[in-house]
């Protein structure tokens, strides 16, 4: 036995590293270059470093992060934005009894700000939809949220009555039936009643739940159409600090003390690819809560941040939908490992439709083998000691309670959006996010790298994303016109009076503000497939000029560069034959040449190759590289397109399929 002891240790001996040790180590790894070429900046400015150590953390990086949820880790969600009603019921009926904990139900958007239907969402624009949502959900075990927007006082009256007409204790219901009007603005624009109505009908709301439902929160802060804009992760954080600190102010003004209006809370942000980077978003928004609801005199039970997470949307593509899965499970593991209190995945196929039961069951089985299996929710803060994390969370608070601080500086955010601010802010990081997406320094498996080809949907055929003729039945309005009502108890008793004034009247005049433009990272990439594909079969050929050797760095690039564009590669032998090359590329079939060569040879081959290729059929010629003293000569001498690493790739194979749509 002590023989076994002596062994154990001496395998548990490893020599000691310093920190010299392994900056020699990553120089020499790195063929001499600095171990600077490692660090990786961030939209705000943030500089992530390999290897922190204890000592470059300190003391004053957040220690964990203050956690609602139990150990034994968060509830299962999943969304539904079903057009009809009754459809989004039935899928969160179905998912509740395969293991989803809590059905979170979004709203139409233009229905649930007040100003007509079209939006996606579930279309609850009367009682009969908040009961045809419920019809197969246990209202007494199952966690129900709804997102209604700036309906939430009546849809709360619509669930109540359903619940007394089932029996149901309203006690006994859990989740929330909530809204949040700064996000509506800021996905739509517009919302069709003031704020100050607005606030009046979430403080009569957030009163009645706490005398009748204590379960039901009824104010959500959603963070996600900053995220769905391209906002920075410290923009996100600032801007949910924000709408909070304007919901506190709100509900104050409406009688709603501050610890009564944190309790009430729900929020929710987005979850994206870097996992460091949103892991300590996450962390870092649950420590900035924690000192802005203290500041604001809020008790330690409002201090604690209820936080629904959402895998992202914008990181979604439709080209290559089943690397969708993967996606939503590295982002499931980044919410976890950040304390989320629920989740939701996105199912895989939910870009090309309404999303399938298989869609829907990859979403939830996920999350059951991350928490069941994998027991990522058994540890309270498993990121905290981690010297990486930890410095990302501190750098990323600071970094958002300086944004947090301009926010207030221009009146608060409200005040902000309406003049704009906000939304400039945004617009400058959201576009240099497009540009490294177009430029192929932000990559998206299946779109812009490792393009798949083209394909349909994976699980079969989907349904429509909306029914237009219902949203259009529905625009009519079927909700009486409760914007008179001072409390509760009065829209309980006209809904039960089957009040039906026709088309929802606006109370007064609304909020309008410029919106956050919106949008997956994928689209413009889907929307050049797209043209490529509808102009039928677009195929390029590779011509290499040179040596094997020589042509060999740019031969790869263009072969993975092409299918990008949704064009079909054929590859050439390489020669160093002008004729020969000519005639190769004739017998290709394709109308788009490539040359791909080194910079040596351009100068004097290419203007002597282009005649060759344009009589053997070249309606385009692409050059693979841009040799910066020969770009003016060459474009002379007939190059039509320059290809390189780092420019824009949308640009140049528009261009192709520009040209080729010209000449047919």
């Amino acid at each position: 036995m002590a023989d076994d002891d002596a062994t154990r240790e001496g395998l548990c001996e490893f020599p000691p590293v310093t920190l010299a040790d392994w900056r020699e180590l990553a120089t020499r790894e790195l063929g001499g270059a600095p171990t600077q070429k490692l660090v990786t900046r961030t939209p705000e400015g943030l500089e992530l470093t390999p290897l922190v150590t204890a000592e470059e953390v300190g003391a004053t990086a957040p220690r964990g992060p203050l956690l609602a949820r139990a150990r034994r880790g968060w509830a299962i969600a999943q969304e539904y934005r079903q057009a009809r009603a009754a459809d989004a019921g039935a899928a969160a009926a179905e998912d509740l009894s395969r293991g989803t904990e809590a059905a979170w139900f979004v709203i139409d958007e233009a229905i649930g700000a007040g100003s007509g239907a079209g939006g996606q969402g579930v279309a609850i624009d009367g009682v009969e939809d908040v009961a045809a949502i419920v019809a197969g959900i246990d209202l007494a075990q199952a966690e129900l949220v709804i997102d209604a927007g700036v309906r939430a006082l009546p849809v709360a009256a619509a669930l109540a009555a359903e619940a007394q007409r089932r029996g149901v204790a309203l006690a006994a219901l859990r989740g929330a039936v909530a809204g949040d009007p700064l996000a509506l603005l800021l996905a739509g624009g517009e919302i069709g009643w003031s704020i100050e109505h607005v606030y009046r009908d979430m403080a009569e709301l957030t009163g009645w739940a706490r005398a009748a439902a204590p379960r039901l929160r009824t104010a959500l802060i959603d963070a996600t159409p900053w995220h769905e804009a391209g906002a920075s992760a410290a923009d996100e954080i600032a801007g949910a600090l924000a709408a909070a600190l304007e919901h506190l102010r709100g509900l104050g003004r409406a009688g709603v003390t501050a610890s009564a209006a944190a309790e009430a809370l729900v929020f929710v942000l987005a979850v994206g690819r870097d996992l460091p980077l949103e892991l300590a978003k996450l962390r870092a928004a649950r420590s900035l809560w924690a000192r802005v609801a203290a500041a604001c005199g809020v008790g330690p039970e409002g201090q604690v941040m209820r936080l629904h997470a959402r895998a992202s949307r914008r990181e979604l593509s439709n080209l290559d939908p089943w690397v969708n899965l993967i996606r939503a499970t590295t982002e499931g593991v980044t919410a976890a490992l950040g304390g989320a209190d629920s989740l939701a995945l996105p199912a895989l196929d939910e870009g090309l439709g309404e999303p399938s039961e298989l869609g829907r069951r990859l979403a939830r089985n996920t999350q059951l083998l991350l928490r069941d299996e994998s027991h990522l929710g058994a540890v309270a803060d498993p990121a905290g000691g981690s010297h990486t994390i930890e410095r990302a969370t501190e750098a990323l608070a600071r970094a958002a309670w300086e944004r947090l601080r301009t926010i207030e500086g221009e009146g608060g955010l409200l005040a902000s959006l309406r003049a704009g601010a906000v939304q400039q802010r945004v617009a400058a990081v959201a576009q240099a996010q497009a540009h490294a997406a177009a430029t192929l320094r932000l990559p998206i498996v299946g779109a812009s790298r490792y393009a798949a080809r083209p394909m349909g949907p994976p699980l079969g055929p989907q349904g429509a994303r909306q029914d237009d003729a219902a949203r259009e039945d529905m625009s009519n309005g079927a909700w009486p016109n409760t914007h008179g009502l001072i409390n509760m108890s009065e829209v309980q008793v006209a809904l039960a009076g089957g009040a039906r004034p026709g088309r929802f009247a606006r109370p007064g005049p609304g909020e309008r503000v410029t919106p956050l433009q919106r949008g997956r990272l994928a689209a413009p990439f889907e929307a050049l497939r797209a043209r490529v594909e509808a102009a039928g079969s677009a195929k390029v050929a590779l011509v290499p000029f040179g040596t094997s050797s020589e042509v060999r760095p740019r031969v790869e690039f263009a072969r993975g560069y092409f299918p990008v564009g949704g064009f079909e590669v054929v590859e050439v032998e390489a020669t160093e034959e002008i004729q020969v090359a000519a005639a190769r590329f004739a017998n290709s079939g394709a109308r788009v040449a490539v040359i791909c060569g080194a910079d040596a040879r351009y100068a004097t081959a290419v203007p002597e190759l282009i005649p060759g290729l344009r009589a053997a059929g070249a309606h385009v010629v692409v050059l693979a590289g841009r040799p910066k003293d020969l770009v003016e000569a060459l474009a002379a001498a007939g190059v039509d397109v320059f290809i390189a690493a780092g420019a824009d790739a949308l640009a140049a194979l528009g261009a192709v399929q520009e040209r080729l749509e010209v000449l047919a």
